[in-house]
């Protein structure tokens, strides 16, 4: 639709318009590139729950390029790095659209255990492979088109 980049809320982060965190509780960003940005989940569901996002908008996994989504995972690669995560169980995946919360896609980076209840759905959206998919089957969805 038109004017979405507008109203979206990933899209005001992303070019500086909004602090993540929102009003309430601003955070700063956690990593910044020329064409993406990571920021901590505002409603974490593990130890460590970060976002990673394009600058640009798009609307869900099926439209990154592959260079955009290499460049999302080696940002993760770093961030889990920078957190001390190389003997730590983590999670990387982007929600199945058309189920993600925000229209603008995301990468959600986490340093296990999972920490919603064990009743939540947002929970089960993050273990099970019907509602996420990790970047590696993202990339071998996109080899066979």
């Amino acid at each position: 639709p038109n004017g979405v980049e507008s109203r979206c809320i990933f899209c005001k982060i992303g070019d500086g318009r909004v602090k993540p965190g929102g009003k309430s509780s601003p955070t700063e960003l956690v990593f910044e590139s020329e064409r993406i940005v990571a920021f901590h989940d505002i409603v974490p569901g593990a130890k460590l729950h970060i976002l990673i996002i394009p600058k640009q908008h798009l609307k869900n996994c099926w439209a990154l390029s592959q260079e955009l989504l290499d460049e999302m995972d080696a940002v993760a690669d770093e961030i889990l790095k920078d957190h001390g995560a190389s003997d730590t169980p983590t999670k990387r995946f982007f929600i199945r659209p058309p189920l993600n919360s925000v229209y603008h896609v995301h990468m959600h980076v986490m340093i296990l255990p999972i920490t919603d209840p064990i009743w939540s759905l947002r929970r089960i959206g993050f273990e099970s492979p019907w509602f996420h998919i990790t970047p590696d089957d993202l990339r071998r969805h996109n080899d066979k088109l």
